[in-house]
């Protein structure tokens, strides 16, 4: 018998909150595909990057039995269950991605690399939001010219030219692409259920834009928490083995 197949939306790499992987769904029978591998795409929009992630997950669409997001991933993951017909949408914490969102993110890699946290002068909401490589071709520019100023006091030969921070650069976009692409969504309609797992701090959607469904499950837990716990764990897979027409409204869950 082939194991349910769940796709999983969670940026890669370091963080104090712990991860979908945490969950140990595999140990439950299930056959999970991390869609968040490296190389990352730079894609124009939510439905170009759940396309390009859909491709580098080999399965045909209607193998899915569930997609599952932490945080900002949540647009990506509602394109994807969209696009496949999936009724089950298992969010963590889900949230849109906004505007504000995204000039918090690069103000933080302005400042994690000590140049001053002000925003270029090209910076617009609507260059945020238009579905281009534009962005990303000034933020690129931008942050190259930030970090090398930032390091010229140092006056050290391996900084000598563009290339040697490229990889610090090309991060930076990965990260920004993410943010920009879950932004640029459209919450295609999609008659399927939202189950949204909330840490205790949480603000709830009540109605998930474009979902048939939506139920919200808070967890007396916090944030860095939700998805190390055994409570969580045992939630998750109670919604899993659900009916994908699971009812409305919030439930409450003791702590962990």
């Amino acid at each position: 018998m082939t194991a349910p197949v769940l796709l999983v939306f969670d940026y890669p790499g370091r963080r104090p909150e712990a991860r979908v992987s945490d969950l140990r769904l595999e140990d439950a029978g299930y056959d999970v595909r991390q869609l968040m591998c490296p190389p990352l795409p730079r894609a124009c929009s939510a439905a170009t990057y759940a396309e390009h992630a859909l491709g580098t997950a080999g399965i045909p669409a209607d193998a899915v039995h569930a997609v599952l997001a932490y945080c900002m991933a949540a647009p990506l993951a509602q394109e994807t269950a969209a696009r496949t017909g999936c009724p089950r949408l298992l969010l963590f914490d889900g949230e849109p991605s906004t505007l504000k969102a995204v000039e918090t993110e690069y103000r933080a890699l302005l400042t994690s690399v000590g140049a001053p946290s002000a925003l270029p002068p090209w910076w617009s909401g609507e260059l945020v939001e238009e579905r281009s490589n534009a962005f990303l071709t000034y933020s690129q520019r931008h942050l190259t010219e930030s970090i090398r100023r930032s390091l010229a006091d140092e006056a050290d030969p391996d900084y000598a030219d563009d290339e040697a921070f490229a990889p610090l650069v090309g991060g930076f976009l990965d990260w920004l692409a993410y943010l920009v692409a879950a932004h640029r969504t459209d919450h295609p309609a999609w008659d399927g259920t939202v189950v949204n797992f909330l840490s205790r701090q949480q603000p709830e959607i009540p109605a998930w834009p474009g979902a048939g469904r939506t139920r919200s499950v808070r967890v007396d837990t916090a944030r860095e928490d939700l998805l190390a716990g055994t409570t969580t764990r045992r939630l998750v897979l109670e919604a899993l083995e659900a009916p994908s027409r699971d009812g409305h409204g919030i439930s409450e869950e003791g702590a962990q």
